[in-house]
This record gives C-alpha cells, structure tokens and sequence, in this order.
C-alpha cells in the first residue's frame, strides 16, 4: 500500500512539475514564453559556474529575464517574416557560440557538483613570518630565520610553541593567536602562501623555513634588474589536514575562527600584555565578528575551489581532445605578436597562430557590424581565444563537449541562445550603418563634463579637479556619443516591436527564488 501511494505521490508530483512547466509567463501576437522556457533561459545566462545567491532571481529579476527574452523572440519573428538574415549568415555566429556554450555547460555541471559534493583540503598551520623592510639586511633576517626554525625544532610543548612564535614573528596580527593561519586549501589553486602551505603538509609535522616571493605586479613598474629587494621568509608548520565537504564550509570556519577568537580573547588578557599588543589582539581576533567572517571566507574559499576545478576542467578537456593551449598571464602578456603560437594539435602539428584569431575576429565583426578595429586590440584578441575560439577549434575533436551537444537539456539551452545570437546580425540591418555626430555636439558634451568625466584630480588640491584637454578626449566623447545614438535608435526599435506585436508579462505568477 505504502508503496502505491509512494508511486502515487512521485507521478503526482512529475504531472505537476509539467503543469507549470506550460504556465505562460508572457505573450505577443504570434507566440509565448513558458516557464520552462523562463528557466531555461536563467541556466543560460548563469552559465560559467556561478552559483545563485539566496533568493534569487527576485520576481524583479525574472521580469527583466523575461522582458530580455521576449525581445529575443520578438527580434527572431521579425527576422522570419522580413527574411533579413540567412542561416549563412547566422552560422557565423553560430559556430562559434555553439562549442563555447557546450563549454560554459560543463563548466555549470561541475559548479553545481562541487557545490555541495566538492572536497576541500585544509591544512592547519602556524608561521611566523621574519622581515625587513631594509634589502641589505637580507642576510641577517635569512640568518635569523634560520636560527628561529632552529630553535622552534627543540620545543615540544604546543603551548610554548606558541608563546616562542608570538615573541618572534614580525606579524603583530598573529602574535596573538601564536602564529596559528587560518585553515589554508590545499587544492583551491596556487599563490605564494599556498605553495608554501602544500610543502609543509607534504612534511606533516616538521618545521620548514622557505622564503616567500611575491609575483612582480604587472601593473606595477618593474624595479632594476640589479636592485636588491627585501627578503621576507616564514618558518612553518602544518599540524594537521583536514577534508571538508564543499556543503559544509560555512559551520566548519565558524568553529574554527571562533577558536582563533578565544585564544586571542585569553591572550589580550595576559598580565604584564602591552597596550598596544592588547590593542593588536583585539581588532585581528579578540573582537572578530566570528558569523560575518565566516560567510566571507567561505565565499572566498568556494570561488578559489570552484575556480581552480574550473581551470583543471579546461585543461583537460583541450588535453583529451588533442591540443595545447599557450599560457597566457598578465605576466607574458606582451610578448604575444602575429607569429606567436596559441594553439596546437598534438597529433598532426597544426599550430593556430595569433594571427588566425585576428582573421576570424574580423569576420565576426564584419557580420555585426562592430568596428574590428577597436576589436583587434591585444587584451580584446587574447581574450577572444581563450573564451570563444578555442572551444570552436577543439569543439569537434572534444568527447566531452559532443556529449553535451546530445544532451536535450543543451538542446533546449541552446535554441534560446540561437535568439541571443540573432540579435546583432538584425541590427546591423535594420539599424543606420553610418552614423556621425557632429562638432558642436562633441563640444557641448564636453563642456558639461569637464569638471566630472573629462577632468583629473589637481595634484595641487586633491579636492579639486582639472579638466583633461579638449584634443585629449575628442574622440572618446566621439565614441561615448556614437554609442549612445546606436544604444537608443536600438531601444525604439526594440520598443516598437513589442507595441506592434503586444508583448505582455504576466508578473502575477512569478514568485522569488522559483522559476
């Protein structure tokens, strides 16, 4: 009997997860948007690994969802009865978006099965960390790095381990706590701390002393090749590694600060304690607020987990379907030219050069009518191969991603994509391919904004500004003036279609957070 109802209730339930996947959320003269479709179309726009935040999409969010994918069709239906654009023409964008959403699907599954399946590694350590602001000391702090590991080696006592750390790191933010980090991942992807980490659980248990190098930032200019540089070194121990499940994160840095808290609480309280060790103790530890910074660990170490998988994930998918892909960081970054190598299959030796991307980049712009120009620019290029064009090369020869092409819910995603991708190719039809503004214009934008967007701070009075050269900006006033004629000759283009065609969303029967 139990089990008819079982079966009962489990039917039930499957008819009316159909029933609302028909409810009609919007219409127009010749067509409906479901709410199936509704869901679909979120999947697809939350594609990439990113994870919901609680109560969303608001009834506000999916409004607009609907309103963006009601343009969609409205753009499609008119395309269809004007015959404005040819599957020729579509497949050039096509095949590009094809593989990269194939992509961005596996990256989605993985997010979602990490998200509460995912396995983190934690190590638990204590440093302390030796340094001087001064370069030509480097010799003596690596030598009194050297003698702390050595003389830490000798104690036994976890308490008096402690208490040598806290009388000799130059991390006033620790001493309180004696040293202790917080639970660092060992398999959310590398930077210097984390390198160091893995290493020293690698020796459970032992000391270790190992400098600690910062990357060059980039953005920064680089210092003379011959000039000395402060050295910083951490002595180390991990004291144990721990597994936590992914849909665990948050209770397990709440008990886990809240330790840090109340050792840093007793330690403010020491007799004889400094005012300003007290005063130390208390705003790293003693008065951490142990819930608010608990969520905020546990976002960060999720999005470095999610992210490191994410980077794995790609690795092997272009490793499984024959290719390597050139690294690319803000460190290499200019060194990249037209001969430059950024891509190659394995099997035969066929190499895509950078180049190639330009040339497919320009045909892209050419069927949108975007200027390739401004396109064919370094960090616009690079960022074209890594995010679309690779997927598109190795689509075919990728196990992986002609698997998603199967799946129906990919096929599903996919036709909504298919509108996104019409969008562009309408426009450049129906919209005027030249337009112009004209001096005067340029000039009057610029005289309201000199004081704001066209200015800069004087370095005389930081609380005044200096307007930029009018020669200076012309031609970015130029473009942001272009941009706003097309954004709003798109707009009554876009409006007239949905009074033509009575577009109409039902918000009654939208609720937060369900779809």
């Amino acid at each position: 009997m139990n089990k008819k109802i079982l079966v009962l209730s489990l039917l039930s339930l499957a008819l009316s997860q159909c029933n609302l996947d028909s409810d009609v959320l919007a219409s127009f003269k010749g067509g409906t948007i479901t709410r199936k479709e509704l869901r679909n179309f979120y999947k697809l726009m939350n594609a990439g690994g990113r994870k919901s935040e609680p109560n969303h999409p608001t009834v506000e969010e999916q409004t607009q969802l609907l309103d963006t994918l009601g343009l969609f069709k409205l753009i499609a239906q008119y395309n269809a009865e004007k015959n404005l654009v040819s599957d020729a023409e579509s497949e050039v964008f096509l095949k590009i978006t094809r593989p990269q959403s194939a992509y961005a699907y596996l990256q989605k599954e993985l997010a979602d099965k990490l998200e509460v399946e995912g396995k983190l590694k934690f190590a638990f350590a204590r440093i302390a960390l030796v340094a001087s602001a001064d370069a030509n000391a480097n010799a003596s702090t690596e030598a009194r790095a050297k003698d702390i590991l050595e003389k830490v080696q000798q104690i036994s006592s976890k308490k008096d381990v402690a208490k040598f750390i806290a009388e000799n790191t130059d991390e006033s933010s620790r001493k309180a706590i004696g040293g202790l980090l917080e639970p660092q991942c060992l398999n959310c992807g590398n930077d210097p701390i984390s390198e160091i980490t893995n290493e020293a659980a690698d020796k459970l248990g032992t000391w270790i002393v190992k400098e600690l190098i910062e990357p060059q930032d980039p953005r920064m200019p680089a210092p003379p090749a011959n000039a000395p540089k402060p050295k910083r070194f951490l002595v180390i121990r991990v004291e144990k590694v721990e597994t936590i499940y992914a849909g665990r994160l948050g209770k397990f840095f709440q008990r886990e600060l809240g330790k840090l808290k109340s050792i840093a609480s007793d330690y403010a309280n020491t007799p004889g304690l400094s005012e300003q060790s007290k005063a130390d103790a208390k705003r790293h530890y003693a008065d951490l607020k142990v819930d608010d910074f608990a969520l905020r660990y546990e976002e960060y170490m999720k999005k470095r987990f999610l992210g490191n998988a994410a980077m794995e994930l790609e690795e092997r998918v272009i490793k499984d379907a024959g290719y390597q892909a050139a690294t690319i960081t803000q460190e290499n970054f200019n060194s990249f030219n037209d001969e430059s190598v950024l891509l190659t299959n394995t099997k035969n030796g066929e190499t895509v050069k950078y180049k190639d991307v330009v040339i497919e980049l320009r045909q892209l712009a050419a069927a949108t009518g975007l200027d390739a120009g401004k396109l064919e620019n370094k960090a616009n290029v690079l960022q074209f191969f890594k995010h679309q064009f690779i997927w598109y090369k190795i689509g075919d020869q990728s196990k992986e991603i002609k698997k998603v092409y199967e799946s129906q819910q990919f096929q599903e995603e996919f036709a909504l994509m298919k509108l996104y991708s019409l969008q562009p190719l309408v426009f450049k039809k129906v919209l005027p391919a030249n337009l112009d503004v004209s001096e005067a214009e340029i000039r009057e934008q610029y005289e309201t904004g000199k004081l704001f967007t066209y200015a800069k701070p004087n370095p005389n009075n930081p609380q005044d500004r200096v307007p930029l050269p009018y020669g200076e900006v012309r031609e970015k006033i130029k473009d942001e003036l272009l941009r706003a004629k097309r954004q709003g000759l798109a707009k009554e283009f876009t409006q007239k279609l949905k009074t033509d065609y009575q577009f109409i969303v039902d918000s009654k029967e939208l609720k937060p957070a369900k779809i």
